[in-house]
Protein backbone atom coordinates (compact mmCIF):
# COMPACT_ATOMS: atom_id res chain seq x y z
CA UNK A 1 0.00 0.00 0.00
CA UNK A 2 1.35 3.46 -0.90
CA UNK A 3 2.15 5.73 2.02
CA UNK A 4 0.41 9.13 2.16
CA UNK A 5 2.15 11.89 0.22
CA UNK A 6 4.13 14.46 2.15
CA UNK A 7 3.35 18.17 1.70
CA UNK A 8 5.52 20.94 3.16
CA UNK A 9 5.33 24.75 3.24
CA UNK A 10 8.67 26.50 3.78
CA UNK A 11 7.79 29.90 5.21
CA UNK A 12 9.89 32.70 6.61
CA UNK A 13 8.91 32.05 10.23
CA UNK A 14 7.41 28.55 10.18
CA UNK A 15 7.84 25.08 8.68
CA UNK A 16 4.52 23.30 8.07
CA UNK A 17 4.07 19.62 7.19
CA UNK A 18 1.04 17.53 6.27
CA UNK A 19 1.08 13.76 5.86
CA UNK A 20 -2.31 12.14 5.50
CA UNK A 21 -4.40 13.53 8.36
CA UNK A 22 -1.41 14.35 10.58
CA UNK A 23 0.05 17.85 10.59
CA UNK A 24 3.06 19.56 12.15
CA UNK A 25 4.14 23.21 12.49
CA UNK A 26 7.67 24.15 13.62
CA UNK A 27 8.76 27.79 14.26
CA UNK A 28 11.96 28.87 12.49
CA UNK A 29 14.83 31.03 13.73
CA UNK A 30 16.98 32.79 11.13
CA UNK A 31 20.30 34.54 10.97
CA UNK A 32 20.76 38.07 9.63
CA UNK A 33 21.55 36.68 6.17
CA UNK A 34 18.27 34.73 6.11
CA UNK A 35 19.74 31.28 6.76
CA UNK A 36 18.59 29.02 9.59
CA UNK A 37 20.46 29.01 12.88
CA UNK A 38 22.33 25.85 13.90
CA UNK A 39 19.95 25.18 16.78
CA UNK A 40 16.96 25.64 14.48
CA UNK A 41 18.41 23.19 11.92
CA UNK A 42 18.99 20.61 14.64
CA UNK A 43 15.51 21.06 16.10
CA UNK A 44 13.90 20.95 12.66
CA UNK A 45 15.73 17.74 11.71
CA UNK A 46 14.89 16.02 15.00
CA UNK A 47 11.20 17.04 14.91
CA UNK A 48 10.78 16.00 11.27
CA UNK A 49 12.37 12.59 11.89
CA UNK A 50 10.07 11.99 14.84
CA UNK A 51 7.07 13.03 12.74
CA UNK A 52 7.94 10.84 9.74
CA UNK A 53 9.02 7.79 11.79
CA UNK A 54 10.94 6.38 8.83
CA UNK A 55 12.76 3.07 9.26
CA UNK A 56 16.26 2.50 7.97
CA UNK A 57 15.12 -0.13 5.44
CA UNK A 58 12.36 2.06 3.96
CA UNK A 59 12.97 3.75 0.61
CA UNK A 60 13.23 7.53 0.31
CA UNK A 61 9.88 9.23 -0.26
CA UNK A 62 8.94 12.34 -2.29
CA UNK A 63 7.90 15.54 -0.54
CA UNK A 64 6.13 18.37 -2.37
CA UNK A 65 7.53 21.60 -0.92
CA UNK A 66 6.01 25.07 -1.39
CA UNK A 67 8.56 27.87 -0.99
CA UNK A 68 7.62 31.43 0.01
CA UNK A 69 7.98 34.42 -2.33
CA UNK A 70 10.84 36.12 -0.45
CA UNK A 71 13.77 36.39 -2.84
CA UNK A 72 11.75 34.96 -5.75
CA UNK A 73 11.69 36.58 -9.18
CA UNK A 74 8.83 35.83 -11.59
CA UNK A 75 9.08 36.78 -15.26
CA UNK A 76 6.90 36.21 -18.30
CA UNK A 77 9.13 35.58 -21.31
CA UNK A 78 8.40 35.32 -25.04
CA UNK A 79 10.82 32.94 -26.71
CA UNK A 80 11.36 32.04 -30.35
CA UNK A 81 9.89 28.77 -31.50
CA UNK A 82 12.23 25.86 -30.77
CA UNK A 83 12.24 22.13 -30.27
CA UNK A 84 12.18 20.54 -26.84
CA UNK A 85 15.86 19.75 -27.14
CA UNK A 86 16.69 23.40 -27.78
CA UNK A 87 14.29 24.81 -25.19
CA UNK A 88 16.69 24.42 -22.23
CA UNK A 89 19.49 26.19 -24.09
CA UNK A 90 17.20 29.05 -25.20
CA UNK A 91 15.87 29.44 -21.65
CA UNK A 92 19.38 29.58 -20.22
CA UNK A 93 20.33 32.36 -22.61
CA UNK A 94 17.17 34.31 -21.80
CA UNK A 95 17.61 33.85 -18.04
CA UNK A 96 21.20 35.03 -18.30
CA UNK A 97 20.04 38.26 -19.91
CA UNK A 98 16.89 38.84 -17.79
CA UNK A 99 18.05 37.88 -14.27
CA UNK A 100 20.85 39.45 -12.21
CA UNK A 101 22.49 36.08 -11.49
CA UNK A 102 23.69 33.41 -13.95
CA UNK A 103 21.62 30.22 -14.30
CA UNK A 104 24.30 28.20 -12.46
CA UNK A 105 23.60 30.16 -9.25
CA UNK A 106 19.81 29.97 -9.55
CA UNK A 107 17.19 27.38 -8.79
CA UNK A 108 14.67 27.98 -11.56
CA UNK A 109 11.68 26.46 -13.27
CA UNK A 110 9.30 27.30 -16.07
CA UNK A 111 5.76 26.67 -17.23
CA UNK A 112 4.52 27.15 -20.82
CA UNK A 113 1.42 29.25 -21.58
CA UNK A 114 -1.06 28.76 -24.38
CA UNK A 115 -2.01 31.48 -26.83
CA UNK A 116 -4.63 32.86 -24.42
CA UNK A 117 -2.05 33.38 -21.70
CA UNK A 118 -3.05 30.36 -19.59
CA UNK A 119 -0.83 27.46 -18.56
CA UNK A 120 -1.14 24.79 -21.21
CA UNK A 121 0.32 23.67 -24.51
CA UNK A 122 3.11 25.73 -26.07
CA UNK A 123 2.00 27.70 -29.10
CA UNK A 124 3.58 26.86 -32.45
CA UNK A 125 4.43 30.37 -33.67
CA UNK A 126 5.91 31.54 -30.38
CA UNK A 127 6.56 30.27 -26.90
CA UNK A 128 5.14 32.12 -23.90
CA UNK A 129 6.85 31.03 -20.71
CA UNK A 130 6.47 31.78 -17.02
CA UNK A 131 9.93 31.57 -15.42
CA UNK A 132 10.43 31.57 -11.65
CA UNK A 133 13.91 31.77 -10.11
CA UNK A 134 15.63 32.33 -6.77
CA UNK A 135 19.08 31.81 -5.28
CA UNK A 136 20.09 28.17 -5.29
CA UNK A 137 21.47 28.36 -1.75
CA UNK A 138 17.96 28.97 -0.35
CA UNK A 139 16.67 25.61 -1.59
CA UNK A 140 19.98 23.84 -1.00
CA UNK A 141 19.68 24.38 2.75
CA UNK A 142 16.20 22.85 2.90
CA UNK A 143 17.20 20.09 0.49
CA UNK A 144 20.08 19.07 2.77
CA UNK A 145 17.81 18.94 5.84
CA UNK A 146 15.11 16.92 4.09
CA UNK A 147 17.64 14.53 2.54
CA UNK A 148 18.98 13.87 6.04
CA UNK A 149 15.45 12.82 7.04
CA UNK A 150 15.13 10.36 4.15
CA UNK A 151 13.04 12.62 1.91
CA UNK A 152 13.54 13.69 -1.71
CA UNK A 153 12.09 17.22 -2.01
CA UNK A 154 10.28 18.62 -5.06
CA UNK A 155 10.10 22.41 -4.82
CA UNK A 156 7.46 24.76 -6.20
CA UNK A 157 6.23 28.29 -5.51
CA UNK A 158 3.74 28.57 -2.63
CA UNK A 159 1.79 31.41 -4.33
CA UNK A 160 1.14 29.21 -7.38
CA UNK A 161 0.04 26.36 -5.11
CA UNK A 162 -2.46 28.63 -3.33
CA UNK A 163 -3.88 29.63 -6.71
CA UNK A 164 -5.18 26.06 -7.12
CA UNK A 165 -7.78 26.86 -4.42
CA UNK A 166 -9.13 29.96 -6.24
CA UNK A 167 -12.21 29.78 -8.52
CA UNK A 168 -10.06 31.63 -11.11
CA UNK A 169 -12.57 34.04 -12.68
CA UNK A 170 -11.81 35.45 -16.14
CA UNK A 171 -9.79 38.63 -16.33
CA UNK A 172 -7.45 39.98 -13.70
CA UNK A 173 -7.48 38.79 -10.13
CA UNK A 174 -5.02 38.53 -7.25
CA UNK A 175 -4.30 36.35 -4.26
CA UNK A 176 -3.11 37.83 -0.96
CA UNK A 177 -1.65 35.54 1.71
CA UNK A 178 -1.44 37.37 5.04
CA UNK A 179 1.44 36.24 7.24
CA UNK A 180 2.56 37.31 10.68
CA UNK A 181 4.87 40.14 9.61
CA UNK A 182 4.48 40.31 5.83
CA UNK A 183 2.06 39.33 3.06
CA UNK A 184 2.52 37.80 -0.38
CA UNK A 185 0.58 39.30 -3.29
CA UNK A 186 0.49 37.48 -6.60
CA UNK A 187 -1.45 38.92 -9.56
CA UNK A 188 -2.93 36.87 -12.41
CA UNK A 189 -3.89 37.93 -15.90
CA UNK A 190 -6.17 35.50 -17.76
CA UNK A 191 -5.17 32.74 -15.38
CA UNK A 192 -1.42 33.27 -15.85
CA UNK A 193 0.77 34.77 -13.08
CA UNK A 194 1.84 38.29 -13.96
CA UNK A 195 3.77 39.50 -10.89
CA UNK A 196 4.54 38.62 -7.30
CA UNK A 197 5.31 41.03 -4.47
CA UNK A 198 6.18 40.98 -0.76
CA UNK A 199 4.14 43.57 1.17
CA UNK A 200 5.43 44.80 4.56
CA UNK A 201 2.10 44.18 6.30
CA UNK A 202 0.96 41.23 8.41
CA UNK A 203 -1.21 40.09 11.27
CA UNK A 204 1.07 41.85 13.75
CA UNK A 205 0.02 45.22 12.24
CA UNK A 206 -3.62 44.39 12.96
CA UNK A 207 -2.82 43.31 16.52
CA UNK A 208 -0.76 46.46 17.12
CA UNK A 209 -3.59 48.68 15.84
CA UNK A 210 -6.14 47.02 18.16
CA UNK A 211 -3.78 47.36 21.14
CA UNK A 212 -3.21 51.08 20.48
CA UNK A 213 -6.90 51.80 19.84
CA UNK A 214 -8.16 50.03 22.97
CA UNK A 215 -5.18 50.83 25.19
CA UNK A 216 -4.48 47.18 26.03
CA UNK A 217 -1.40 44.96 25.93
CA UNK A 218 -0.21 43.22 22.81
CA UNK A 219 -1.11 39.81 24.26
CA UNK A 220 -4.66 40.92 25.08
CA UNK A 221 -5.07 42.41 21.60
CA UNK A 222 -3.85 39.16 20.00
CA UNK A 223 -6.33 37.14 22.04
CA UNK A 224 -9.13 39.53 21.11
CA UNK A 225 -8.20 39.31 17.42
CA UNK A 226 -8.15 35.51 17.48
CA UNK A 227 -11.56 35.34 19.16
CA UNK A 228 -13.32 37.81 16.86
CA UNK A 229 -15.16 35.04 15.03
CA UNK A 230 -15.63 32.73 18.01
CA UNK A 231 -17.04 35.12 20.64
CA UNK A 232 -19.57 37.92 20.06
CA UNK A 233 -18.44 41.35 21.15
CA UNK A 234 -20.11 42.10 24.46
CA UNK A 235 -20.54 45.84 23.97
CA UNK A 236 -21.41 47.75 20.83
CA UNK A 237 -18.86 50.43 21.77
CA UNK A 238 -16.06 47.83 21.96
CA UNK A 239 -17.13 46.39 18.62
CA UNK A 240 -16.97 49.81 16.99
CA UNK A 241 -13.50 50.43 18.42
CA UNK A 242 -12.27 47.11 17.04
CA UNK A 243 -13.76 47.87 13.64
CA UNK A 244 -12.11 51.29 13.68
CA UNK A 245 -8.74 49.74 14.61
CA UNK A 246 -9.06 47.18 11.83
CA UNK A 247 -9.89 49.93 9.33
CA UNK A 248 -6.87 51.98 10.37
CA UNK A 249 -4.61 48.92 10.02
CA UNK A 250 -6.01 47.91 6.61
CA UNK A 251 -5.60 51.36 5.05
CA UNK A 252 -1.82 51.04 4.38
CA UNK A 253 -2.37 47.48 3.11
CA UNK A 254 -4.96 48.66 0.59
CA UNK A 255 -2.59 51.41 -0.56
CA UNK A 256 0.23 48.90 -1.07
CA UNK A 257 -2.06 46.55 -3.03
CA UNK A 258 -3.31 49.32 -5.30
CA UNK A 259 0.26 50.36 -6.12
CA UNK A 260 0.96 46.89 -7.56
CA UNK A 261 -2.42 45.67 -8.84
CA UNK A 262 -5.56 47.12 -10.39
CA UNK A 263 -7.93 44.19 -10.89
CA UNK A 264 -11.46 43.55 -9.68
CA UNK A 265 -11.23 40.38 -7.56
CA UNK A 266 -8.84 39.52 -4.76
CA UNK A 267 -8.77 36.37 -2.64
CA UNK A 268 -7.44 36.24 0.92
CA UNK A 269 -5.64 33.41 2.69
CA UNK A 270 -3.57 33.11 5.83
CA UNK A 271 -4.35 32.83 9.53
CA UNK A 272 -5.07 36.55 10.01
CA UNK A 273 -7.35 36.61 6.96
CA UNK A 274 -9.78 34.11 8.50
CA UNK A 275 -11.67 36.80 10.40
CA UNK A 276 -14.99 37.56 8.74
CA UNK A 277 -14.60 41.36 8.90
CA UNK A 278 -11.23 41.48 7.12
CA UNK A 279 -12.54 40.85 3.59
CA UNK A 280 -15.38 43.44 3.55
CA UNK A 281 -13.27 46.13 5.22
CA UNK A 282 -10.37 45.57 2.79
CA UNK A 283 -12.81 45.75 -0.13
CA UNK A 284 -14.08 49.14 1.11
CA UNK A 285 -10.57 50.50 1.39
CA UNK A 286 -9.63 49.24 -2.07
CA UNK A 287 -12.74 50.85 -3.58
CA UNK A 288 -13.59 50.75 -7.27
CA UNK A 289 -16.01 47.86 -6.83
CA UNK A 290 -13.27 45.37 -5.95
CA UNK A 291 -14.62 42.05 -4.69
CA UNK A 292 -12.67 40.61 -1.76
CA UNK A 293 -13.27 36.96 -0.79
CA UNK A 294 -11.76 34.64 1.79
CA UNK A 295 -10.56 31.17 0.86
CA UNK A 296 -12.36 28.74 3.13
CA UNK A 297 -9.82 26.21 4.41
CA UNK A 298 -10.07 23.10 6.53
CA UNK A 299 -8.78 24.00 10.03
CA UNK A 300 -5.98 22.02 11.58
CA UNK A 301 -2.22 21.95 12.08
CA UNK A 302 -0.26 21.94 8.84
CA UNK A 303 -3.30 22.78 6.70
CA UNK A 304 -2.25 26.08 5.16
CA UNK A 305 -3.54 27.39 1.84
CA UNK A 306 -0.24 26.53 0.13
CA UNK A 307 -0.25 22.94 1.39
CA UNK A 308 -3.93 22.31 0.58
CA UNK A 309 -3.51 23.90 -2.86
CA UNK A 310 -0.40 21.83 -3.50
CA UNK A 311 -2.25 18.71 -2.44
CA UNK A 312 -5.13 19.49 -4.80
CA UNK A 313 -2.84 20.26 -7.74
CA UNK A 314 -0.77 17.07 -7.37
CA UNK A 315 -3.88 14.91 -7.09
CA UNK A 316 -5.48 16.66 -10.07
CA UNK A 317 -2.43 16.90 -12.35
CA UNK A 318 -1.27 13.31 -11.92
CA UNK A 319 1.37 13.92 -9.25
CA UNK A 320 2.91 17.14 -10.58
CA UNK A 321 2.92 20.56 -8.83
CA UNK A 322 2.10 23.78 -10.77
CA UNK A 323 5.78 24.51 -11.47
CA UNK A 324 8.97 22.73 -10.41
CA UNK A 325 12.01 24.64 -9.16
CA UNK A 326 15.11 22.58 -9.87
CA UNK A 327 18.48 22.75 -8.17
CA UNK A 328 19.96 20.88 -11.13
CA UNK A 329 18.95 21.31 -14.74
CA UNK A 330 16.77 18.55 -16.13
CA UNK A 331 17.34 17.13 -19.57
CA UNK A 332 13.75 16.06 -19.93
CA UNK A 333 10.41 17.69 -19.25
CA UNK A 334 9.01 19.07 -16.03
CA UNK A 335 7.23 15.92 -14.88
CA UNK A 336 8.40 14.03 -11.81
CA UNK A 337 9.90 10.64 -12.53
CA UNK A 338 7.74 8.02 -10.85
CA UNK A 339 7.94 4.26 -11.21
CA UNK A 340 5.21 2.99 -13.53
CA UNK A 341 2.71 0.48 -12.05
CA UNK A 342 3.91 -2.27 -14.40
CA UNK A 343 7.43 -1.85 -13.03
CA UNK A 344 6.20 -2.48 -9.50
CA UNK A 345 4.34 -5.56 -10.78
CA UNK A 346 7.51 -6.79 -12.49
CA UNK A 347 9.53 -6.30 -9.30
CA UNK A 348 6.90 -8.20 -7.28
CA UNK A 349 6.96 -11.05 -9.83
CA UNK A 350 10.75 -11.30 -9.69
CA UNK A 351 10.67 -11.41 -5.90
CA UNK A 352 8.06 -14.20 -5.96
CA UNK A 353 10.12 -16.24 -8.45
CA UNK A 354 13.24 -15.72 -6.34
CA UNK A 355 11.45 -16.91 -3.20
CA UNK A 356 10.18 -20.09 -4.90
CA UNK A 357 13.50 -20.95 -6.56
CA UNK A 358 15.67 -20.30 -3.51
CA UNK A 359 15.63 -23.91 -2.16
CA UNK A 360 16.66 -25.30 -5.58
CA UNK A 361 19.32 -22.66 -6.03
CA UNK A 362 20.69 -23.44 -2.59
CA UNK A 363 20.97 -27.16 -3.48
CA UNK A 364 22.80 -26.41 -6.72
CA UNK A 365 25.21 -24.00 -5.07
CA UNK A 366 26.04 -26.33 -2.15
CA UNK A 367 26.28 -29.57 -4.21
CA UNK A 368 30.10 -29.40 -4.85
CA UNK A 369 30.77 -28.71 -1.18
CA UNK A 370 28.54 -31.58 -0.03
CA UNK A 371 30.14 -33.99 -2.56
CA UNK A 372 33.61 -33.17 -1.23
CA UNK A 373 32.55 -33.76 2.36
CA UNK A 374 30.92 -37.09 1.40
CA UNK A 375 34.15 -38.34 -0.25
CA UNK A 376 36.08 -37.45 2.90
CA UNK A 377 33.61 -39.42 5.03
CA UNK A 378 33.96 -42.49 2.79
CA UNK A 379 37.75 -42.27 2.99
CA UNK A 380 37.64 -42.09 6.78
CA UNK A 381 35.27 -45.09 6.94
CA UNK A 382 38.07 -47.47 5.82
CA UNK A 383 40.21 -46.47 8.80
CA UNK A 384 37.55 -47.43 11.33
CA UNK A 385 38.41 -51.18 11.31
CA UNK A 386 42.09 -50.46 12.03
CA UNK A 387 41.13 -48.09 14.82
CA UNK A 388 38.81 -50.76 16.30
CA UNK A 389 41.60 -53.41 16.34
CA UNK A 390 44.09 -51.07 17.98
CA UNK A 391 41.52 -50.02 20.55
CA UNK A 392 40.73 -53.66 21.41
CA UNK A 393 44.44 -54.43 21.89
CA UNK A 394 44.95 -51.46 24.16
CA UNK A 395 41.90 -52.41 26.22
CA UNK A 396 43.29 -55.98 26.59
CA UNK A 397 46.63 -54.65 27.82
CA UNK A 398 44.91 -52.42 30.33
CA UNK A 399 42.79 -55.29 31.72
CA UNK A 400 45.60 -57.92 31.86
CA UNK A 401 48.50 -55.88 33.18
CA UNK A 402 49.63 -56.71 36.75
CA UNK A 403 49.16 -54.20 39.54
CA UNK A 404 52.72 -52.83 39.48
CA UNK A 405 51.86 -49.49 40.92
CA UNK A 406 49.92 -50.87 43.86
CA UNK A 407 52.74 -53.23 44.81
CA UNK A 408 55.44 -50.59 44.51
CA UNK A 409 53.37 -48.17 46.55
CA UNK A 410 52.84 -50.75 49.30
CA UNK A 411 56.55 -51.61 49.45
CA UNK A 412 57.52 -47.94 49.56
CA UNK A 413 55.26 -47.31 52.52
CA UNK A 414 56.39 -50.49 54.40
CA UNK A 415 60.16 -50.34 53.91
CA UNK A 416 62.17 -48.44 56.53
CA UNK A 417 64.15 -45.39 55.71
CA UNK A 418 67.41 -46.03 53.87
CA UNK A 419 66.20 -49.20 52.07
CA UNK A 420 67.30 -49.81 48.47
CA UNK A 421 65.61 -51.94 45.80
CA UNK A 422 67.93 -53.27 43.11
CA UNK A 423 65.33 -55.15 41.00
CA UNK A 424 61.62 -55.92 41.04
CA UNK A 425 59.50 -58.21 38.87
CA UNK A 426 55.86 -59.32 38.87
CA UNK A 427 54.07 -61.82 36.63
CA UNK A 428 50.42 -61.93 35.55
CA UNK A 429 49.52 -64.15 38.49
CA UNK A 430 50.75 -61.55 40.90
CA UNK A 431 53.95 -63.32 42.06
CA UNK A 432 56.42 -60.69 43.16
CA UNK A 433 60.22 -61.02 43.27
CA UNK A 434 62.52 -58.29 44.41
CA UNK A 435 66.19 -57.85 45.38
CA UNK A 436 67.51 -55.08 47.62
CA UNK A 437 69.16 -54.15 50.87
CA UNK A 438 68.07 -52.53 54.11
CA UNK A 439 69.95 -49.89 56.06
CA UNK A 440 72.66 -51.39 58.37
Amino acid sequence: MNSPSLYIELGQTSFKVLKGDAGLEIPLERLENGGLTDSCREKLTHSLRDFLKKKGWQSRSHAFCAIGARGVSLRRLTLPSSTKEELQRVLRLQIESEFPLPPEELAWGYRPLDSAGRPGIVAIARQEMIVVALKKEVLAEYSEILAGCGVNPVFTLAALARNCLCPQPPGSYALLDVGRSHSELIAFDNGAPASIRILPWGGEDLTRSIAEKLGITHQEAEKLKVNLDQEPVARAELGQQIQSAMGAALEPLATAIRSHWSGQTIYLSGRSARHKDIAPQLARHLGGGVACERLELMPGEGRSAAILGLKRSTEKEGGSPPLILRLKEAKGGESIARPAPWKWAAVAGLLAIAALSFPYAEALLLKPRLAKRLSLVKADKGRLSTIDRELTFLQFLKESQPPYLDAVSLIARSAPAGSRIDSLSMNRRGDLALKGSLKD
